[in-house]
């Protein structure tokens, strides 16, 4: 993370955030520069026990007051009780980075005086591989938004993006592991219905699956399809079932009615959390 030695504060020590965590630690920072909440005293020996030699409490306020990086990550109906206690005590020179799906950066910097940055990482952080979308806020500058990007980058790969496509990323990216799943599912259930031991079926899908990421991305995906397509061959068959089925209608539709639903939610809190600042 360079030279410089920031100090981490993780308000939220729930999987995204326990990852987070690993993911930083396993990346050369010190766990004693690492501090993070959680919401229940149970949680605390948990935690302790998962990141040994950070400081864990159940107080915001103790755990970002000397942080350099504050990270978000709770669920998106606890934003308001987590920030608005400790309003008072981050500072304009922190920078919180926020992971929370369907807040934007204006609202949290409606609520503290802090830097704001908006990131999306996905599932894949939890081995290092994921993909992690962030969208800076209109406090940060180029180097905060570096910061953010080291950070994420350690986990996989960090891309920099407007905040109005941040829905749309959490409908591909964000969801997309779980698309994927189910899509490698039903690969490995054509195969146990043509006859293909489970283990074997598994093992088939799973490479299969992790041949054409690598594939395509070199290629273009019309490019492996030609490579693998021979005239009146067995690809070219089951194209056709896919094409008479709609099945990348379905997939895009699919994609689009869980951005849909990300814009509505977004929308709910949004209002719910203006409406309480202003009471």
């Amino acid at each position: 993370m360079g030279g410089f030695i920031a100090r981490y504060a993780i308000i939220g020590l729930g999987k995204i955030g326990t990852a987070i965590a690993k993911s930083l630690i396993k990346s050369g920072v010190d766990p004693a520069s690492i501090s993070g909440s959680v919401r229940r005293v149970e949680s605390v020996s948990r935690v302790r026990h998962e990141l040994p030699d950070v400081f864990v409490s159940t107080n915001n306020a103790e755990v970002v007051k000397d942080a350099d990086i504050v990270i978000l990550a709770v669920k998106p109906y606890q934003v308001l009780d987590a920030l608005m206690p400790i309003r008072n005590v981050l500072s304009s020179d922190q920078l919180l980075i926020s992971v929370v799906a369907g807040v934007t950066t204006s609202v949290i910097e409606g609520i503290v005086p802090s830097k704001v940055i908006r990131a999306m990482p996905n599932i894949g952080i939890v081995i290092e591989r994921g993909v992690t979308a962030v969208a800076p806020g209109s406090r940060t500058s180029n180097d905060d938004v570096k910061r953010a990007c080291d950070l994420f980058g350690s986990m996989g790969r960090c891309i920099v993006v407007n905040e109005r496509y941040m829905d749309a990323i959490t409908a591909i990216s964000g969801s997309g592991p779980a698309f994927m799943a189910l899509i490698l599912e039903a690969l490995w259930e054509a195969g146990l219905l043509l006859g293909v031991p489970t283990d074997i079926s598994w093992e088939l899908a799973v490479g299969t699956l992790e041949t054409s990421a690598e594939l395509l991305r070199f290629r273009k995906p019309w490019e492996v399809v030609e490579e693998v397509t021979t005239p009146g061959g067995v690809t070219i068959r089951g194209i056709r079932v896919a094409e008479e089925g709609g099945l990348r209608g379905l997939i895009m539709r699919m994609i689009e009615e869980t951005a849909r639903r990300g814009r509505e939610i977004s929308q709910e809190i949004e209002m719910s959390i203006r409406s309480k600042i202003s009471e």
